[in-house]
């Protein structure tokens, strides 16, 4: 059974586990790049509130207006890291998918092996040896050409199962990655506010 489904299997899996490499690497470049534009617009942040901060010199009672500054910029990390959560999940998903579908592939071919090859077996009264040379004597080539044909549309209706997989696999990802996308957009668009908000109050507290 092994000989007739390991290279089968083994380019299935191996198809599968490169689609998910991909597809996870794809995700994972996304997240890195997006923490690592935060963790930049944070110190962007910081230091340009507080230049307009020393530019107007401030005085001690806008020191609340100072702090706020740092608290915004962090805040902004945290918001932009919260919008990968849910892509990192997607990663577990796609890893547990996979490992579904290899199993999947590997179950649904030998049942189909052992259906197929039903018509081999003959008794050896518990004497495999027996058993055996009675198959390789009595099987008729037909059967045999019956049992691969059969394989054959197994593995035929199983490719195009395991592709359409694949293709929802790789819409899964591209969804995540839009979601990751608006959503970064969104806490980029409100940080871009909040110091908008910010700048004004501290033009007010000091020419109040």
């Amino acid at each position: 059974m092994d000989t007739v489904l390991a290279p089968f299997l083994d380019t299935y899996h191996r198809n599968i586990q490169n689609s998910y490499q991909q597809l996870t690497g794809k995700i994972l470049r996304r997240i890195k790049d997006e923490i690592n534009a935060a963790v930049q617009k944070k110190q962007q942040i910081y230091t340009e509130l507080t230049q307009l901060a020393d530019e107007l010199k401030v005085p001690g009672m806008c020191d609340e207006e100072r702090r706020a500054s740092r608290t915004l910029a962090n805040r902004h990390v945290a918001a932009i890291y919260a919008c990968t959560e849910d892509a990192r999940a997607s990663i577990a998903k796609m890893g547990k998918y996979a490992e579904e579908m290899i199993g999947i592939t590997r179950n649904y071919m030998q049942a189909t092996l052992m259906e197929a090859t039903k018509s081999f077996e003959v008794s050896g009264g518990g004497n495999r040896d027996v058993a055996a040379a009675k198959r390789s004597s009595s099987v008729p080539k037909s059967d045999v050409s019956s049992c691969l044909e059969e394989l054959s549309k197994a593995a035929v209706v199983l490719g195009y199962e395991l592709d359409l997989s694949l293709t929802n696999a790789r819409r899964h990802n591209e969804q995540s990655c839009e979601r990751l996308t608006s959503c970064t957009s969104k806490a980029r668009k409100h940080t871009e506010e909040a110091v908008t908000m910010l700048k004004d109050q501290i033009y007010q507290c000091v020419y109040a």
